[in-house]
């Protein structure tokens, strides 16, 4: 198994981890035992950089401990160190261990002993799913999400105006979103942001007015909006002429203001060790408008989970789409990735509300792209909630 570092705890995305570090030394919700390769550790401090936090802590406390392991991303060489202090299940003497000397174990993304982890998106999904059930039977929650499950509902309840009467499981059925244009405006199917919710639900919420909220679960430090098949819009053949000639392929470059022959270069000299540059793109802004309009979507909330339980929660509702789909700022075209040598072009750019990313490449083993993503990360002005 592998080892844990500080970047292990501190990299975007897996920040939970460095608040699950301090909790397993001050907390009594979790262990304070540590597995190494030289067995169980128990830990009783914690040095972070040349500050050694030790005793009883309060929850506040204990996220200031987790908020000092995040800032060791940003700290001087020097300074970039992460101790525990304590012993050896079975041993009297009091030692002090680097965080390197500690397995990555599942509490921070590491695999189970002797078997394959579980995907953690679907074992969020069962928990809430199990949470929810429960809190509308009557009983008491005690699963991981017993208490967000709780303020979903609520919540739901709320905007609705009826109260939730039953929970019903729509995950497996993965409704498709294809990519679609009208002329060369590129759009998600359905065309009408509004129609969107009941495609992306993972657990739907029926209540007693007969009227329906929708839950869209996400689980991962990388969040998509969309990720849609474009093969048929690239065909090798135009691809190696650098003339695209597809309606789809000429609504998308035209739509993320693609130059046409290096987009091409890109997949045809992939390989050969030549860098394409990165650019500022020079786009139609109302038509990328509309494009995110589809791809984000509405009526529906979205339930993001993270490592260490814990969830953020906010609605994607009709009324804030137009806002949500603006696009502040340049526009940045990554020919080739960041590294200008991949099999891909990356499309970054912002609002106040999201940080965004389209990804062209190829995901089946070719050459040419074959799908088109929409990845994001979301801001506070989203109005997401920390359940």
């Amino acid at each position: 198994m592998a080892n844990l570092t500080i970047t292990e705890l501190t990299r975007d995305g897996k920040e939970a981890r460095a608040y699950i570090f301090a909790e397993k030394v001050f907390s009594s919700d979790r262990s304070s035992e540590f597995a190494t390769d030289n067995g169980l550790f128990t830990a009783h401090t914690i040095t972070v950089g040349s500050k050694e936090y030790k005793g009883t802590k309060t929850k506040k406390q204990i996220k200031e401990i987790g908020d000092a392991i995040l800032d060791l991303k940003d700290a001087p060489r020097g300074q970039k160190t992460l101790q525990i202090t304590g012993k050896y299940v079975g041993k009297q003497n009091s030692q002090t261990l680097p965080v390197t000397s500690l397995i990555k174990s599942e509490e921070f993304g590491g695999q189970p002993p002797g078997g394959d982890k579980e995907n953690k998106g679907i074992k969020f999904e069962k928990d809430l799913e199990a949470d929810l059930v429960t809190i509308l039977n009557g009983k008491k929650a005690t699963g991981p999400y017993a208490s967000q499950a709780k303020k979903i509902i609520d919540a739901c309840s709320k905007k609705i105006g009826s109260p939730a009467t039953k929970v019903i499981p729509m995950g497996a059925l993965n409704q498709k979103r294809p990519i679609a244009s009208a002329g060369d405006q590129l759009y998600i199917s359905p065309k009408e942001h509004s129609k969107h919710g009941e495609k992306l639900t993972d657990i739907t919420l029926e209540h007693a007015n007969g009227k329906l909220s929708y839950l869209s679960l996400k689980f991962s430090s990388t969040l998509t909006f969309m990720n849609a098949g474009v093969g048929t819009a690239f065909p090798a053949d135009q691809m190696k002429a650098k003339k695209i000639k597809t309606p789809m392929g000429k609504a998308i470059i035209k739509t993320f203001g693609l130059d046409e022959k290096m987009f091409c270069d890109v997949f045809n000299e992939y390989g050969t060790g030549k860098r394409f540059p990165t650019v500022n793109a020079k786009i139609d802004a109302m038509k990328l408008k509309k494009f995110l309009q589809s791809a984000i979507g509405s009526g529906y909330w979205m339930v993001h989970g993270m490592e260490g339980n814990r969830i953020y929660f906010w609605e994607m509702s009709g009324r804030l789409n137009p806002q949500f789909a603006n696009v502040t700022g340049s526009v940045e075209i990554q020919y080739g990735g960041k590294q200008g040598n991949g099999k891909r072009i990356d499309i970054v750019f912002s609002n106040s509300y999201y940080d965004f990313k389209i990804n062209i490449r190829n995901k089946q083993s070719g050459t040419y792209p074959s799908h088109i993503m929409c990845d994001y990360k979301s801001k506070p002005a989203t109005g997401k909630e920390l359940l």
